[in-house]
């Protein structure tokens, strides 16, 4: 099982927290992003091919830093889900006040359930790819999927 908690979860993922002074609020917090995690961002907030400010720092030779945004503190647990989904995760479940985790294919066939004996069926939520396109669903008049 991987879980995913505070924003220095995310850094694995390719959402680089680097500081919460850069917002004029204090509210939002900066991050670099790799490739792989603006991919995640575009899918969490559905916006395919989204444009980022110049990136702060140049990350690694492997994964360079692509951008940077500054994120609100809510958005961690739904960009944690899509982090999770979109690295091979089976299913994922968002845990109230506890982080979101990932249920990985090399898990028990129990993790699940153990989860929800574990902390509580009412402060559980189950977030899988169920839609008909995978994270969205065909429209069924048009065809369309975005």
């Amino acid at each position: 099982m991987k879980t995913i908690a505070r924003w220095d979860h995310l850094a694995e993922f390719g959402i680089v927290p680097l500081t919460g002074e850069s917002c004029g609020l204090g509210y939002r917090i900066l991050c670099d992003v790799t490739a792989k995690g603006k991919g995640i961002l575009e899918k969490c907030l559905g916006i395919p091919d989204l444009h980022l400010p110049a990136n702060w720092n140049t990350g690694s030779e492997a994964e360079p830093h692509v951008g940077s945004i500054m994120l609100a503190p809510e958005l961690l647990a739904p960009i944690a889900v899509f982090a999770l989904l979109e690295n091979g995760c089976k299913e994922v479940w968002k845990v109230e006040s506890q982080g979101v985790h990932g249920i990985q294919p090399s898990d028990p066939p129990d993790t699940a359930e153990s989860l929800k004996k574990w902390i509580g069926v009412e402060r559980l939520r189950r977030l899988a790819y169920r839609g008909t396109a995978k994270d969205r669903n065909v429209h069924l008049m048009s065809g369309r999927v975005q």
